[in-house]
């Protein structure tokens, strides 16, 4: 067995302090549990592939984010070339009902955000994790206007799925 290399051992200590990143997108993104193991296992491929060119200038989490929203959109851009199969038609759905407690509210904001187009929801998951509009921006490519843009219009999207009463509430509009 070969010994790991001085960047494989920084990799692998970066990639398991930030495995949450990987977790988090590939549970939007995927359709079932065996879908999200192996997305799950092609951002850390796509990450380790493009290691060599992270200088660290941005935070490993905002390249992490990069790549993994990168990955998965591909995917998704893949799927929509393939014709659907009967087995996929009914893409977990779950319907808008009375607030619940827990984790039935947990799953019904995921299934919510799983409606949201892919790109959108790599930036509802970047504010759930609290990253500033600046960071989203870093990691989409996007201008930070753009991202407030897009933000306060998914939150609508969502807002309606789930049934909630529009508040007064702009975090996801004035986080800069």
């Amino acid at each position: 067995m070969r010994e790991r290399t001085e960047a494989q051992e920084r990799f692998l200590e970066l990639l398991d302090a930030h495995q949450r990143v990987i977790t988090r997108v590939a549970r939007l993104y995927a359709r079932d549990s065996a879908e999200r193991e192996d997305l799950e296992q092609e951002i850390a491929l796509a990450a380790w592939r493009s290691f060599e060119h992270y200088r660290g200038a941005a935070a490993f989490s905002t390249y992490l984010y990069r790549v993994a929203l990168n990955t998965a959109l591909m995917r998704v851009r893949k799927r929509y070339r393939e014709p659907a199969r009967a087995d996929e038609l009914d893409v977990e759905r779950v319907p808008a009902r009375a607030a619940s407690h827990g984790a039935e509210d947990v799953e019904r904001l995921h299934a919510a955000i799983r409606e949201l187009s892919p790109l959108d929801r790599g930036l509802v998951l970047m504010v759930l994790d609290d990253r500033s509009h600046a960071e989203i921006a870093a990691v989409t490519g996007l201008s930070v206007g753009n991202v407030g843009v897009r933000l306060v219009r998914a939150r609508a999207r969502l807002r309606a799925r789930l049934g909630t009463v529009e508040q007064e509430d702009r975090s996801c509009s004035t986080k800069n």
